[in-house]
Formats: structure tokens, C-alpha cells, sequence
């Protein structure tokens, strides 16, 4: 019958049919990676706030003296070791320690004959604690010497008071001018210690040292 001269041809013309194998499939060898270009589109911009409406109201707060008779303080500090005290930074190259609530007598730290305080912008500038301090009692310190230079310096310290002979100098960088002189300290999360150096100085970046990412 017809139905059947059909079925018969179909299935004639399927075994006829060629047999297709797909082509092997080429694999990147296992060592390849790839690269990719930044693109302008790769990192959006960052989209300002139009509407901050949550910036603390001052009449909320109210100012409370805890240590007074320190001079030109610029800088407090935590050493971390658990003992609550802040090590406070006084401009002329003198630390002080505020423990329960009392300033100590004895500074922590002197070293005011080293140090240049002639610029408002001069002086014992910063200070950092040494991650590992409570073990080897290593903190560091930001300051200019005579000239206007910067020294970042490495003391010891046992206890409440600091060894100002166990200084070692890490290193010495020229400021041009006695202003813009930095003088920030901070450990990283990395263990690296950060320093604040500032731009070089005087007015309207004469040197161009702002503008210079090198």
C-alpha cells in the first residue's frame, strides 16, 4: 500500500543517510589563562549622595576635658597592649602618658633637644606602636630635626618610660619647606608601616610634588 511504500522509503533514506560526527572539541591547554583590558566600564564612578540627612547634630554632644597642661598636643595613641593608656604627642618632641584618667608626671618620651619646632608645622609630628610591641616594646615616631628634615625613628620602651638613647633612624627624607610636612603613622593590616610625608610644601605646590604620582 502507499503507507507502507513510505515508511519503507524513510527508513531507506535514514540508512542511506551519512553518519555525522562532530569535529573533537579543541581544549585550552591547562596551563592558559586569560586577559583581560580594563574598560571604562570595568569600575562604575562612585555616585555622590544627594540627600545625606544623618550628620551628627552637635547640640548631641558636649565636650569633656580629660587631661590638661599639655603642650601643642597634635597626636594620641593606643599601644594596644591591654594596659589603657594613650600616649599623647606633644609638638616640641615630648610624649606624655594618660593612664586612668591622670596624666603622668614623667613623660614617656623626650627627645625635644632633637627635634626642629620652629614651623607651625614642624616638630614631633606622629606615632605608631609596633604590632608585637607588649614582645619587643619597638614603637616608631615622625619627626623634624634641625634643618626641617624628617626623621622616622625607632625607640624602645620598657614599662611607663622610653629609652631616648635606643633611638635607630629608619630613614631621613629633605623637606623643601617648613610646612606640609605630614607626619602620620600607621600599621597596616599587611604588618607594613605606613608614613604620612606630605607634599613637599610652601604655597601653591611650587614644586609640583602634589601633582607628581611617582
Amino acid at each position: 500500500t502507499m503507507r507502507r511504500l513510505a515508511i519503507l522509503t524513510l527508513l531507506i533514506l535514514t540508512a542511506c543517510a551519512p553518519t555525522l560526527t562532530p569535529p573533537p572539541a579543541t581544549l585550552a591547554p591547562a596551563t592558559a589563562t586569560a586577559t583581560f583590558l580594563p574598560t571604562d566600564t570595568d569600575t562604575p564612578s562612585p555616585v555622590p549622595a544627594t540627600n545625606v540627612t544623618d550628620f551628627p547634630n552637635p547640640e548631641s554632644y558636649q565636650w569633656e576635658v580629660v587631661a590638661g597642661g599639655l603642650i601643642r598636643p597634635l597626636d594620641i595613641q593606643n599601644a594596644g597592649d591591654g594596659s589603657g593608656r594613650l600616649f599623647i604627642v606633644e609638638q616640641a618632641g615630648v610624649i606624655r602618658i594618660l593612664q586612668n584618667g591622670a596624666l603622668l608626671e614623667t613623660p614617656f618620651l623626650d627627645i625635644s633637644e632633637r627635634v626642629d619646632d620652629a614651623g607651625n608645622e614642624q616638630g614631633l609630628l606622629g606615632l605608631a606602636f609596633h604590632p608585637e610591641f607588649t614582645q619587643n616594646g619597638f614603637f616608631y615616631v615622625n619627626y623634624t630635626e634641625a634643618g626641617g628634615d624628617t626623621v622616622i625613628a625607632r625607640f624602645t620602651a620598657a614599662g611607663d618610660i622610653a629609652d631616648p638613647n635606643s633611638e635607630v633612624r629608619l630613614l631621613g627624607v629633605k623637606q623643601p619647606f617648613p610646612n606640609h610636612n605630614g607626619g602620620g603613622l600607621a600599621f597596616g593590616p599587611d604588618g607594613y608601616l605606613y608614613i604620612a610625608l606630605g607634599d613637599g610644601g610652601s604655597g601653591g605646590d611650587p614644586q609640583g610634588n602634589g601633582q607628581n604620582r611617582n
